[in-house]
């Protein structure tokens, strides 16, 4: 990406993205995205298409491509249906986490979830320990040849149907962010209990709180290096917050479209109501607002691509783009009339999942906190 556009190769995969949505996702998404359980044939197919691998390198299984041509996909798919937009964000953090372990062990995990064939989830939130991930109690007790895992990860997504979890756990409690690891833990072990947490938004992507009672998992299976995992994470993640943002967008960019269009066909006093500039402006605004916050994730990502900082840019996506594509997709539900408030489109659909987009991976005052703390230095950290 450079001069504010896309190079040919990047063109034609949005042009086959967007084709591959319209005619395989578009139908049936919005059975899909009513109900409380993961389209594993979706995430199969995602995998058959190479979309769940776009930035991974080739020695992984991956395209070997690069993050902005990740981030035209996120777009596309989040138009059209919001589990598909998803899955790629989940495979992008199992790589960036297990591509710092051995050969041995990225060969044997990583590419049955680029593949689609089994679905990882991010366990870190806990009952107590949303914003401030350091003061997690989940515990990783070292026993022989393995770890003991006593603790519960709550308000997981995907984690009701998921295969495995990239798990955060405590092996210094008495440690706060020095006492993190991370681990690779098959969801089907005894010793685990998951319940389902009924939330407003992210349907198929059914959140759960899950119990670990004496869970036994091998030494192997520990990805960073004891009280590594805090940070190991932090410092590979950035591509997940302007992830969220381009998938907000992306959401948001399909209700103004369909705004538009309908501006154009309902009629009030004998006009379309694209005629009234208490609809047109909005329309204008909103798509003003949009293009600005999907221009600031492209940069983002395109910093990444070039391996240049980008932590700060990466809190300015996660806190601003859901916030502006809530309100365009709150407009477009009110320029509809009744008929956007129905469950006859996806509209409100789209609000309700925007709206977990806003603490998702960290709330907006986690995100000016960091920004802050980039521009100014740790005096603007407030612990």
């Amino acid at each position: 990406m450079a001069g504010f556009g896309f190079d040919e190769a990047q063109e034609m995969l949005r042009r086959q993205v967007k084709d591959f949505a319209q005619k395989e996702l578009a139908p049936g998404a919005q059975k899909r995205n009513a109900t409380t359980k993961a389209p594993r044939e979706v995430a199969r197919r995602l995998g058959e298409m190479g979309l769940l691998a776009i930035p991974v390198p080739e020695k992984y299984g991956g395209q070997g491509s690069d993050w902005v041509s990740y981030a035209i996909a996120l777009e596309e798919l989040a138009r059209v249906d919001f589990f598909a937009s998803m899955a790629p964000i989940y495979a992008g953090v199992a790589y960036v986490l297990l591509s710092q372990t051995p050969e041995e062990k990225w060969r044997q995990w990583l590419p049955p979830v680029l593949q689609g064939e089994r679905i990882c989830c991010f366990a870190v939130s806990e009952p107590e320990a949303g914003s401030d991930a350091a003061a997690m109690k989940l515990t990783a007790t070292r026993d022989g040849d393995g770890y003991i895992l006593n603790g519960e990860k709550t308000s997981i997504s995907v984690g009701m149907d998921a295969d495995v979890a990239l798990l955060f756990a405590k092996t210094n409690p008495k440690e706060r962010a020095h006492g993190i690891t991370t681990f690779w833990v098959p969801l089907d072990l005894p010793g685990i209990v998951r319940s389902h947490l009924p939330h407003t938004g992210y349907k198929p992507m059914a959140a759960a709180s899950i119990i670990f009672d004496g869970v036994r998992i091998p030494a192997a299976n520990r990805i960073s290096e004891e009280g590594k995992g805090f940070y190991a994470a932090a410092g590979g993640m950035d591509f997940l917050r302007p992830s969220l943002g381009m998938v907000s967008l992306g959401m948001a960019e399909a209700a103004l479209d369909a705004a538009a269009s309908y501006a154009l066909q309902r009629t009030a006093f004998g006009r379309p109501i694209a005629k009234f500039e208490g609809v047109s402006f909005k329309v204008a605004e909103h798509a003003t607002r949009l293009e600005a916050a999907r221009l600031l994730c492209y940069r983002t990502f395109y910093l990444r691509d070039l391996g240049l900082p980008h932590t700060k840019e990466s809190a300015m996506c996660k806190w601003w783009c859901p916030v502006v594509a809530f309100d365009a997709v709150h407009d477009a539900i009110l320029l509809h009339g009744h008929i956007g408030y129905s469950e006859e489109f996806p509209l409100e659909q789209r609000l309700r999942d925007l709206l977990g987009m806003e603490f998702a991976d960290g709330t907006a005052q986690i995100m000016k906190i960091i920004i802050a703390r980039e521009m100014m230095g740790r005096v603007a950290v407030p612990y």
